[in-house]
């Protein structure tokens, strides 16, 4: 049998291939080829990482042009006014983000919402209008290769690695008229409210059953024996001890102290934290509130997807206090395109989220998903809740009304510093007596991943094995 892997960028790498799960598909004798979208550097990594070459093959360019362009955007702004009267939360609009900043985009976006308000009106008008943009795609030259493709690949079963990007979605519309069997997982956490489900595969792989009510609340074209429960592969590592160093070992590579206590703070995107920077400092301002014995230390360790230097005169006033252990992600240039880029984790970048999570006492941050990472090891979080700037377009409280925040409700998750006064206290709580803050963060982390956590690759290759099984 032969399995397709959609890889439409480079995120889903670490995810999904440095996991187990290509090991667990070849140990039952599935051919595997990634239809991608990475660099070269990208799929020798892969490569690397499991000691064997991986055949693969380069997805075809989307053009949309002008009128796909419109109705993919419509259609997913009227999504996001459907989520928010089913799910009554009026920061479902803040998904959209679109400031675009020339004359010809601002009139482009004005009439995406135009549209997309009139689709929201009636819930079989917003399908028609997504089927409409999928049989559109069929007219694409992209779509016409991709079927030329398959008939070459000749694949028994699809997956695709991220719901949400476009160029994946003539691959399953060609799958669906070859009757190839396919699937998506969807990738995050907080993916299902966003309103970017492009087209409709044949099958749902998702991290909990939290995530699967949500998935069939929201789309009611999906029926639930479409959607499989598998948990995220990402949680796999940190059950793996070949990627855990000793706490001597990792300090020691790093230049931490040994005997002092470690915080992670770990940034996020400027996005969803635009004031971050501000939020590092007032973190090591608080330092200086313990006794000199007992200060610890921080590790900083960015998004990988920020580039900016809005960190850097913290980091340089507070290098005493600082360690950086950036994620080790590699970017690259495009051999087609010279102006985008091809990001991907290295496989390295593993073992430093690993040991970073596993060394650290506690980590702080604004509602990441971080606090899931350090939930596996039985890590206390605190989650940063006030304003560093007065700013109209953005709050720390439109932040945490996000849907997929409501999941920690009658759960003591993590801890909240409502003020920069709060640091202090918290700290010396979370890192003196763990055990008395965020007592619920692993039923927490229960609710949001399928457990066992080491089973999640396999959970997923033999669902995939099974289905190959039953299609041919």
């Amino acid at each position: 049998m032969k399995i397709l892997i959609l890889v439409p960028d480079g995120v889903g790498i670490r995810n999904y291939l440095y996991s187990d799960l290509i090991p667990e598909l070849r140990k039952n004798r599935a051919k595997i080829c990634l239809y991608h979208k990475v660099s070269k550097a990208a799929i020798q990594e892969i490569e690397k990482v499991h000691q064997t070459s991986i055949e693969h093959i380069e997805i075809s360019d989307l053009k949309e042009g002008f009128y796909l362009k419109l109705l993919r955007e419509s259609t997913a702004y009227a999504r996001l006014i459907y989520f928010k009267k089913v799910l009554k939360n009026k920061t479902i609009l803040d998904f959209w983000a679109k400031k675009p900043k020339s004359l010809k985009l601002k009139v482009f976006y004005f009439f995406c919402k135009i549209f997309g308000t009139f689709f929201s009106k009636n819930y079989d008008k917003l399908r028609k209008h997504e089927i409409k943009y999928e049989n559109k795609i069929k007219t694409t030259n992209a779509y016409k290769k991709a079927i030329e493709d398959l008939k070459i690949l000749q694949p028994d079963f699809i997956l695709n690695l991220h719901q949400r990007s476009p160029i994946t979605t003539p691959v399953i519309l060609a799958a669906q008229e070859l009757k190839i069997k396919n699937s998506t997982v969807i990738f995050s956490w907080d993916n299902i409210p966003k309103g970017r489900l492009i087209c409709r595969p044949d099958l749902y792989f998702v991290w909990s059953k939290l995530m699967k009510e949500q998935l069939c609340l929201l789309y009611k074209e999906i029926s639930p024996n479409k959607v499989y429960v598998v948990g995220s592969p990402q949680f796999d590592f940190y059950k793996k001890k070949e990627l855990q160093l000793t706490k001597e070992a990792f300090f020691k590579k790093y230049n931490l102290d040994i005997h002092k206590k470690t915080i992670c703070f770990s940034g996020d995107d400027t996005l969803t934290s635009p004031y971050d920077q501000y939020f590092l400092e007032d973190l090591c301002i608080s330092l200086s509130n313990f006794p000199k014995n007992e200060r610890p230390q921080i590790i900083f360790r960015r998004c990988p997807v920020d580039f900016s230097d809005r960190y850097d005169a913290v980091l340089e006033k507070y290098k005493n206090d600082i360690v950086v252990i950036n994620p080790d992600w590699r970017v690259e240039k495009s051999s087609q395109e010279t102006n985008f880029t091809m990001l991907y984790p290295s496989y390295n970048d593993i073992s430093l989220l690993v040991n970073t999570c596993l060394h650290s006492d506690i980590v702080v941050n604004l509602g990441s998903t971080m606090t899931h990472d350090f939930a596996v090891y039985n890590k206390p979080c605190l989650y940063l809740n006030y304003n560093p700037k007065k700013d109209k377009n953005w709050s720390v409280e439109m932040i945490y009304q996000f849907e997929h925040f409501k999941s920690m409700e009658n759960l003591d998750a993590v801890g909240w510093i409502n003020n920069p006064s709060d640091f202090y206290p918290l700290l010396k709580k979370a890192l003196n007596t763990p055990d008395l803050i965020a007592t619920d963060r692993k039923l927490w982390l229960k609710r949001i991943i399928q457990h066992p956590l080491e089973k999640n690759s396999i959970n997923l290759a033999n669902l995939i094995l099974e289905k190959c099984t039953s299609v041919s």
